[in-house]
């Protein structure tokens, strides 16, 4: 299916643009990744343009994350995904608290790096985000890029955020920070792993290093040396210390 078609199915859902969509496609198309992790989907817009355009280059897989709300929009990813007919293409989780806690079980299950591309468009938070970006290192491959969509974001500029209570009790400066700018300029582009930055229509890309370290591999333990201090009475309250050292495993 053609992004055009899908913006048809999609209409004026929230919250990926038709423009947006075609730079995405031409994105995808360039670089071909096989498998996009997308953090924050709330309708799914954004998720539905790019499942059809791994369709039309005929491979690839999505996963996506969110908060459990997002089950109950009207439409939500689910019902989209159906409708241009990729719901098979996209694994979905919904997260009680944050997508940081799903990339966390991600590693615990598979430490090894499997995503080519990874699509920031969630929480918009440092205290979310900054964890989030290192999360993603691990799971990216070397070459794979991570975009990060609302550069210039911010609590105080969002028309559906800017009232709310637990918006209006943060500092001011936290509501007023691009939080994502911060995240991008201070950690991602002074990151060792990281190279091609540029900056797009209020996305921020980066790529990673072709020869960055690469996570882990499967069933690769790491060395860990532990050192035990044994104290030993030797007469009345001498004591003789040894210090041993013995070779672990975590």
């Amino acid at each position: 299916m053609k992004i055009d078609d899908v913006a048809q199915i999609v209409g004026d859902t929230p919250y990926m643009t038709l423009s947006q969509a075609r730079t995405m496609t031409r994105f995808i198309q360039e670089n071909q990744p096989e498998a996009i992790l997308e953090l924050g989907f709330a309708h799914g817009v954004s998720t539905c343009y790019m499942a059809a355009t791994l369709s039309e280059m005929g491979r690839g897989t999505i996963v996506s994350i969110d908060l459990e709300p997002a089950r109950d929009r009207k439409p939500n990813i689910e019902d989209l995904l159906e409708r241009i007919g990729e719901r098979d293409r996209v694994e979905v989780f919904y997260e009680p608290t944050s997508y940081t806690w799903r990339l966390m079980k991600f590693l615990e299950e598979d430490p090894s790096a499997r995503f080519d591309l990874c699509y920031v468009d969630g929480a918009h938070s440092w205290f979310v985000d900054a964890l989030a970006f290192f999360l993603v290192d691990r799971l990216l491959k070397p070459g794979g890029w991570i975009i990060f969509d609302d550069l210039d974001w911010s609590y105080a500029t969002s028309p559906s955020l800017k009232n709310l209570e637990w918006v209006r009790n943060m500092p001011p400066e936290e509501q007023e920070t691009a939080q994502i700018r911060k995240i991008y300029e201070l950690l991602v582009k002074a990151h060792p792993n990281y190279e091609n930055f540029r900056v797009e229509d209020g996305w921020a890309f980066a790529q990673k290093r072709h020869g960055a370290p690469s996570a882990m591999i499967p069933g690769q333990r790491e060395t860990e040396h532990i050192v035990r201090v044994e104290r030993i009475q030797v007469g009345f309250g001498g004591f003789l210390q040894r210090v041993a050292k013995k070779l672990g495993l975590r």
